[in-house]
């Protein structure tokens, strides 16, 4: 804000506007657009003021809900990565005790009692518990990644809203310096002294 309204010191303004209001020598109108201009830069610092305020304000509010937020999903990744931990470990002991069971003698009865279809069952519910677990840490990737997306979003939109004050702000640049010369569209159209 202060780099966009850096050029326009509204108390300079104001001061000049005293200056010109204090001149004997102007007509009614001309007295009418120094009061009109005086109340418009008053305004324009109060609303400045307000600006910056909850600019300021928005911006600690995004910073806190961003660390919040990253905090949350910084724990609940390592929830999902500690389950996932524990679930592989799971799978790799049973398939080492279903190794040792058919190494030892009644197992391998067992194994040779099984057909071939029977093994084929055997594998297939072992793959299956295998990629049910990789679609579950997936799905969580997905979440997290659409939970950061939202993230990024609510921190964009700041962004947006101080887009839409500096383009105000720019319409004040450029109205606040002809308002000594002239006020312009925002006093009644009559000009301050005469050209």
């Amino acid at each position: 804000v202060k780099n966009i309204f850096q050029d326009v010191n509204i108390s300079e303004l104001m001061k000049k506007l005293d200056i010109l209001g204090d001149n004997g020598n102007l007509r009614n109108e001309e007295q009418v657009a120094i009061i009109q201009a005086g109340t418009v830069l008053s305004l324009c610092e109060k609303w400045l003021k307000q600006i910056e305020g909850t600019e300021a304000a928005l911006t600690q509010k995004m910073m806190d809900l961003e660390n919040e937020k990253k905090g949350y999903l910084e724990e609940e990744l390592d929830y999902r990565k500690q389950a996932l931990d524990q679930a592989y470990m799971k799978i790799q002991e049973l398939e080492a005790t279903l190794y040792n069971a058919l190494q030892q003698d009644t197992g391998r009865r067992a194994s040779e009692s099984l057909n071939e279809v029977q093994r084929e069952d055997l594998r297939a519910a072992v793959e299956k518990v295998r990629r049910q677990i990789l679609r579950q840490s997936r799905e969580f990737d997905s979440q997290i990644l659409h939970e950061r997306m939202e993230l990024l979003q609510q921190a964009h939109q700041p962004q947006l809203l101080q887009g839409q004050q500096k383009q105000f702000l720019k319409h004040l640049e450029k109205w606040a310096p002809g308002s000594l010369a002239g006020p312009g569209e925002g006093c009644s159209g009559s000009p301050a002294h005469g050209r």
